[in-house]
């Protein structure tokens, strides 16, 4: 066996299950990312530990939206695998964060969580619905319900969001077994695919059904006016999002 093919072959397997059970959700999320868009709203990400890379997938991203908030504390990055780790764990952490979150009624939140089982995102989450907004989460339902709950109510991240899409991923992230242990993580690549998926689906609905131009970020690397036409955009939004 060869273990980079043998990856390769999980990440196909894994994509293929998620398009195909995973559809009707991807279709709600991005329907209701849609709707808050041409309302005027902003969407935003938030992620702990390594869930914090796809989090901040979608922000500026050449082919992104435009109106995307990336809510990344810095007690929680995977820079910092083992502080993020006991940090999102600390119940109450949550609502500090939210503290300072310009999330607004209607805005969808996009929240992910691997396992799902860590009381800052399940908190966040909550914290999130009770400002009004709609929590899509990104999770592994297979890790999550193989896991103990460290909610202070047992609750996951699956039982507190508005729309759930499963990553498909197994207990434990890692998918190709060695003799020493079990090698290579999905949920990280996994996971920018969804958040992809959704700013297509989501771009595409908003000509369909709302009749706007998506705004769009194009590279600045391919234009000549790139960096005209993302100021733009950017300008439209420049009080709800980090500009960098």
């Amino acid at each position: 066996m060869n273990a980079a093919l043998a990856y390769v072959a999980a990440l196909q397997e894994n994509l293929t299950a998620l398009a195909t059970a995973e559809r009707p959700a991807i279709e709600r999320a991005a329907g209701a990312i849609a709707d808050s868009i041409a309302a005027g709203g902003v969407v935003h990400y938030f992620g702990s530990g390594h869930s914090q890379l796809v989090a901040l997938e979608p922000l500026l991203r050449a082919g992104g939206l435009a109106p995307v908030n990336v809510i990344a504390d810095p007690a929680l990055s995977p820079t910092t695998p083992r502080h993020a780790g006991a940090a999102e764990r600390a119940g109450g952490y949550a609502a500090a964060i939210l503290s300072t979150a310009d999330i607004r009624a209607g805005e969808v939140v996009v929240v992910i969580s691997n396992s799902g089982i860590n009381a800052v995102p399940v908190e966040f989450a909550l914290g999130a619905r009770a400002l009004g907004a709609k929590v899509v989460a990104v999770t592994s339902r297979a890790h999550s319900l193989s896991a103990a709950s460290r909610h202070a109510d047992g609750r996951r991240l699956l039982d507190v969001a508005d729309i759930v899409i499963d990553s498909h991923g197994r207990p434990g992230d890692a998918v190709v077994p060695l003799a020493d242990g079990t090698v290579g993580a999905l949920s990280t690549v996994v996971g920018a695919a969804i958040v992809n998926a959704l700013t297509c689906r989501a771009a595409q609905l908003l000509a369909e059904l709302h009749g706007q131009e998506p705004p769009l970020i194009v590279s600045q690397n391919t234009a000549d006016d790139a960096e005209r036409h993302n100021s733009a955009l950017l300008e439209k939004v420049k009080d709800r999002i980090p500009r960098g």
